[in-house]
């Protein structure tokens, strides 16, 4: 997997851009949750600004789809880094004049999320034309390996600058981390070749729609993934209310369980970059789900620091399997010329539960407890599972190598 790293100079400088821009990202998004929870002590308000991360990205997805197979990817990326710097050195600025409040941190978080919808699908669709076909597999495992690597590393960081020096240090982070992305696209060897024709945008993403159809499994997916990202995205309210609420462990305790979760992510990725999966999507997906219904099950009924540490790892891991496999057999199957409108309609439709999820766990667990919200989740997460593996289609689709 790594030897991808040296043999191809160009997708080396790729994911080192990434590298960098997701530690910051992490370290951003543990001092956002820190500073929203440590003002109200809300579950609900907790989730009114993850749904600002998380809704204009999906609204202007389909668009920014558009753009991206269009336009130069790079430059969309290199435009992107730029903005998010101006963004954030704003939000570290009012942190640190004590100016900050609940409804500037919701508008500059949601114009953070429009830019990360352009960034998303430019960047997905610009790794097959740094590997060859073959390599997909690898070079996906090595690009959520730095995702996964990158949010352990940014939230466990995340944590100690925030107790050592403050929130505005760990926004300052996340500026440093856009530019040191932006240096790193430079230097990548990219040839630009607009691939799509000049149509409308009305056009675009009828074509864009048109290309989803035209793969199956991705008709008989789109249902469970927006009840699956629906239930995984409570995790991001859950967390931080568990972690200060039960355990009273702090931003410490935030970023040692964030950490947790994408530690298992990490893993996937790490065993996807050295083994060739070969099962169906249904063993994959289904077999995944199961597992998480049984930690979910677990946490829900045992509130202990170390399961919740145990039980975390091992979601972020069946989650990250399934999403390195699904993304590889959909770069395979969809022509190269539609992959951004095809990830930005795919990321539209499969997040756009993203949201009401935020909204609707916050409030859930200041009327109940977060226990029932869990033991609930792992419900649906089964029912789920049995759909999955129901479906012909995905029992017979294969995944990794063919």
């Amino acid at each position: 997997m790594f030897e991808l790293l040296r043999t191809h100079p160009a997708f080396r400088n790729f994911w080192l851009a990434q590298v960098a821009s997701q530690v910051g990202d992490r370290v951003h998004t543990l001092a956002v949750i820190w500073l929203v929870y440590s003002w109200t002590r809300s579950g609900t308000m907790l989730g009114v600004v993850m749904v600002a991360s998380t809704l204009p990205a999906i609204l202007v997805a389909p668009w920014a789809g558009y753009v991206a197979d269009r336009a130069n990817r790079r430059t969309i990326a290199l435009v992107c880094d730029g903005v998010r710097a101006i963004l954030v050195l704003s939000l570290a600025i009012l942190a640190q004049t004590q100016q900050l409040n609940m409804p500037l941190l919701v508008g500059i978080t949601a114009l953070l999320s429009m830019t990360a919808a352009f960034f998303n699908p430019a960047t997905l669709a610009m790794v097959p034309q740094l590997v060859k076909g073959e390599q997909l597999t690898q070079a996906n495992a090595l690009g959520q390996l730095s995702a996964n690597a990158s949010g352990a590393l940014g939230f466990l960081a995340g944590s100690s600058l925030i107790a050592l020096i403050g929130v505005p240090a760990a926004f300052l982070c996340n500026l440093v981390s856009f530019g040191l992305s932006a240096f790193f696209l430079l230097r990548m060897a990219w040839a630009h070749a607009p691939a799509a024709a000049r149509t409308s945008v009305r056009h675009g993403l009828g074509q864009g729609w048109q290309t989803m159809r035209s793969v199956p499994v991705v008709l008989y997916l789109l249902g469970p993934l927006v009840v699956i990202n629906f239930l995984f995205s409570s995790l991001t309210v859950l967390i931080p209310v568990f972690a200060e609420g039960q355990f009273a462990s702090g931003p410490g305790g935030i970023g040692v369980l964030m950490a947790a979760y994408t530690g298992g992510m990490l893993l996937a990725a790490l065993l996807l970059g050295q083994v060739r999966l070969r099962t169906s999507v249904a063993t994959l997906l289904g077999g995944s789900l199961l597992l998480v219904v049984a930690c979910f099950t677990a946490m829900g009924l045992w509130a202990s620091l170390g399961l919740f540490l145990v039980a975390l790892l091992l979601v972020g891991l069946a989650l990250n399997g399934v999403n390195i496999c699904l993304i590889t057999l959909f770069q395979r199957l969809v022509p190269a010329h539609a992959l951004g409108q095809f990830f930005s309609l795919l990321m539209a439709l499969a997040l756009s539960s993203q949201p009401l999820s935020f909204g609707v766990t916050g409030w859930l667990t200041d009327q109940l407890t977060p226990n029932t919200v869990l033991l609930g989740s792992a419900v649906a997460l089964l029912l789920c599972a049995v759909y999955v593996f129901s479906v012909p289609a995905l029992r017979q689709q294969r995944v990794g190598q063919d």
